[in-house]
């Protein structure tokens, strides 16, 4: 007897199950909205996800099948979840400026005791306490405060070009590896003034693997964030644990014991986390939300960074005239000062920010924009959206549209050398736009720029055609752009 109930609640459980799968499957045709065709009964339209295809190839496809109908939006299943993918440009911008109060959230799950430090983050806070968090931090990541954190960058780079240029095999490099463990070091520096040395002693990283762990991609974490999102009350029941609780508790130590060694010896360094002390200080954060924005800015900013720089040596070695160019254009910036680099000089360097921007183009760190609708939203020529669905803005795809950017795999950095007239604005996103754009660009760009102009007025760079593939693939498990294999490079002294 027992036998047969228990196997009948187990064949009533699996029909409901079953039952919802499919319901969710049919939701857009069951509103007449346009949508892709045949979603699995468990992976919707992006079977293959994190084990065979990065996200930038699933939505990169189903957006070309979107633009062939001509539709300025369309529905598509992730896993269980719902989801427009959002294409027509002034769409973008309704969903990411105009309409930003029927957008504020992001749609990501974090409960406060699963998750302490990734709930209190920009990433996951909504409404009013967003708008609270956002107003303070701000002024931290400023221009001015940026300037401050120049020094420690450059001294860093240096590190980074004298680490190069003392081996005797520099071709055996991996700098995919290489690169994560300099914006390791700048980031652990200029976030919690700590010198990290990952550069010279890869066993020192510690920090960067923290990283790495709490933006680690994996089908299991996507069902987490689903199932959170949908059935957010018995998540928070359940205390459903998005990310790793040991890298939470890794930076929260890591921050308390900074704090307390400052307050000890009464030390004061101009970095991110003097200012969030500061915020504290005048009772605008308390001790778990300053460690969360160390937090925030490390995990954010690190794989990011790495990212960028790697495809940016990555393409200046594909395209050799390219990479003479920006060098002789440091080289006539740095004869005016006497060899001496400056925020000033790095930032009116006109043709390596084309470089990065070109980069960024082809190669967006973070691959799509996400934002949950709080209203039934009408959009004409699809129909009414309902409240709570997830919209997807595909950057990667927008930036390989011919349209938009004619021979998108063609690297051209003078795209950018002047703005066309009849350019489409929000065709440019990889730092995202409107009141949720990314609040550490600046930060980013300057690491990175600091990065490359250290590393091109010492050596040259070329493929090694022998270890490296003919095209760059994406690594399926990254949250961010990273290619598969490794990438090596011939290397040279200039």
């Amino acid at each position: 007897m027992v036998l047969f109930w228990t196997s009948a609640i187990v064949v009533l459980l699996g029909c409901a199950v079953r039952w919802f799968l499919r319901r969710r499957q049919t939701f857009w045709v069951r509103r007449g909205i346009p949508a892709a065709e045949k979603p699995h009964l468990l992976y919707g339209n992006v079977k293959g996800i994190t084990s065979e295809r990065h996200t930038a190839n699933i939505l990169l496809q189903l957006y070309r099948g979107f633009r062939q109908r001509r539709l300025p939006a369309g529905g598509f299943n992730l896993l269980f979840s719902p989801v427009l993918l959002v294409m027509d440009p002034i769409l973008i911008e309704r969903v990411l400026v105009h309409d930003f109060e029927q957008f504020q959230d992001r749609g990501l799950y974090a409960n406060a005791r699963g998750n302490p430090l990734f709930c209190e983050t920009l990433f996951t806070l909504g409404g009013d306490r967003w708008k609270d968090v956002r107003r303070q931090l701000g002024p931290a990541l400023d221009t001015v405060n940026v300037r401050t954190l120049f020094e420690a960058t450059v001294r860093i780079a240096q590190s980074l070009t004298n680490y190069v240029a003392d081996r005797e095999r520099p071709q055996e490099i991996e700098w995919t590896d290489l690169l994560a463990r300099y914006t390791t070091d700048v980031i652990g520096s200029c976030a919690f003034g700590i010198d990290c040395r990952t550069i010279r002693d890869r066993h020192r990283d510690e920090f960067r693997m923290m990283g790495h762990r709490a933006f680690q991609f994996s089908l299991r974490r996507m069902w987490k964030l689903r199932f959170g999102y949908t059935f957010r009350r018995l998540a928070d029941v359940l205390r459903l644990c998005v990310h790793e609780s040991s890298v939470e508790r890794f930076f929260l130590q890591l921050c308390h014991s900074t704090v307390l060694y400052r307050e000890s010896y009464q030390t004061v360094k101009r970095d991110f986390l003097q200012i969030l002390l500061e915020m504290k200080g005048r009772g605008q954060l308390d001790m778990t939300q300053v460690a969360a924005q160390c937090y925030q800015f490390f995990i954010a900013g690190f794989e990011t960074s790495a990212s960028l720089l790697n495809f940016c040596l990555y393409e200046l070695a594909r395209n050799v005239d390219v990479q003479r160019r920006l060098r002789l254009a440091i080289s006539r910036a740095l004869d005016e000062t006497d060899g001496q680099l400056s925020y000033d000089v790095v930032t009116s360097l006109d043709y390596l920010d084309q470089v990065v921007k070109e980069t960024l183009r082809m190669y967006p760190p973070v691959d799509f924009l996400v934002r949950a609708s709080s209203v039934d939203y009408e959009i004409d020529g699809v129909g009414t959206v309902p409240r709570d669905t997830l919209f997807v803005v595909p950057v990667y795809a927008i930036h390989h549209d011919p349209e938009y950017y004619p021979e998108p795999e063609v690297y051209n950095p003078d795209r950018f050398a002047a703005q066309p007239a009849d350019a489409k604005p929000l065709t440019f996103l990889p730092f995202g736009h409107g009141p949720r754009h990314c609040l550490g660009e600046h930060f980013g760009l300057m690491l990175v720029k600091v990065g490359l102009v250290s590393l091109l007025r010492t050596f040259h760079f070329s493929l090694d055609t022998g270890r490296m593939p003919a095209s760059i693939s994406f690594k399926p498990r990254s949250l961010v752009l990273a290619p598969t294999s490794g990438m090596y490079l011939n290397v040279e002294r200039v």
